[in-house]
């Protein structure tokens, strides 16, 4: 537990509008420190700006009452509980703060047990590949979930396909001898030349089939030209297996991401950029972004949010409300 906060409070910069009404209970995880008395902290699924001189520690989850007005909230801290990763690390003797927490954090984001030998075997598959920790991680994490052994010779070269866009990732039809189509013509003969008789199954096509034990995540790579520009990412949808529909999607696409919830009765589009200078691009299409999506009945976030609060999936937050984690059995 974390005594110190209990009692205190933060203070929410709130731009637009907000789920956050003054008199109800909320939960807070706390994402990171920014500054001296700064911090981001994630809110009902959303990433918010803070001020507070509590000793807060990143990924803690406070139970805060909301109050003051619109705009300006502050939110009295009730009670904290312990990082749930952090109690895993410790309870089998591993090191905070390194590679193998945020390994954790993304097995726990996946729904999954945080166990030493996992850690391992998916510590050396990102040696192997190559791949950024932070994005690599939760797709190493998504390997384990469908149960594609770790250790095995084609796990280093699927993950460099789910990281197609990204540092160290490859394009995944130079397996077959085959680029993705990145014009309309390309795209039209490429599926004119798709016939009754199915080429050979590629590692991304069965990496699509298997459902996971806890989440069953579709990879598609893109690529797209346009003026002389490439633009290479992947499109990721959460899929729900048992009722047959899309839970969330997520775009990776260089050093910007987005994230929609599918699900719900307000669906806000999330932007996250990895440098000030991309962000500055975004925020000047925002409002052009945001009539389209008006158009489609959905909403976009009016904040721009950091690079490292996105993991390639969904928002680093959203890990810590998954139901179905189990941290030590």
């Amino acid at each position: 537990m974390i005594p110190g906060p209990v009692g205190g409070s933060i203070h929410v910069t709130v731009p637009g509008l907000s789920d956050l009404r003054p008199g109800e209970t909320v939960a807070v995880h706390v994402i990171k420190q920014l500054d001296a008395g700064k911090w981001a902290v994630g809110v009902k699924g959303r990433v918010y700006p803070a001020l507070s001189d509590l000793p807060l520690e990143p990924g803690a989850v406070l139970k805060a009452r909301v109050g003051g007005s619109a705009g300006r909230l502050i939110l009295t801290v009730v009670s904290a509980e312990p990082d749930a990763v952090l109690s895993a690390l410790a309870a089998h003797g591993i090191p905070a703060g390194g590679l193998e927490e945020i390994i954790a954090r993304a097995l726990a984001r996946s729904g999954l047990s945080v166990l030493p030998e996992t850690i391992q075997k998916l510590k050396t598959l990102l040696a192997q590949a190559g791949i950024e920790p932070r994005r690599g991680a939760r797709s190493a994490a998504t390997l384990v979930d469908k149960r594609i052994d770790p250790g095995s010779p084609v796990a280093a070269a699927l993950l460099r396909v789910l990281a197609f866009g990204q540092k160290g990732g490859e394009d995944p039809r130079r397996y077959r001898g085959r680029q993705l189509p990145d014009t309309p013509g390309s795209v039209k003969e490429w599926a004119h030349s798709l016939g009754p008789k199915a080429p050979r199954p590629s590692m991304l096509q069965a990496y699509n089939h298997r459902a996971g034990r806890s989440q069953t995540w579709v990879v598609i790579p893109f690529a797209f030209t346009s003026g002389g520009g490439r633009l290479e990412g992947t499109l990721k949808i959460l899929f729900d297996v048992f009722r047959a529909r899309p839970l969330a999607l997520s775009i990776s696409a260089g050093e910007v991401g987005l994230y929609l919830p599918l699900q719900g009765r307000r669906r806000i589009l999330s932007v996250f950029c990895e440098s000030e200078a991309v962000k500055r691009a975004a925020e000047r299409g925002l409002d052009s972004l945001r009539s389209k999506f008006h158009n489609m009945g959905l909403e976009v976030d009016d904040t721009i949010k950091e690079g490292n609060t996105f993991d390639g999936f969904s928002p680093v937050e959203e890990g810590d409300v998954l139901p179905s984690v189990d941290t030590v059995g």
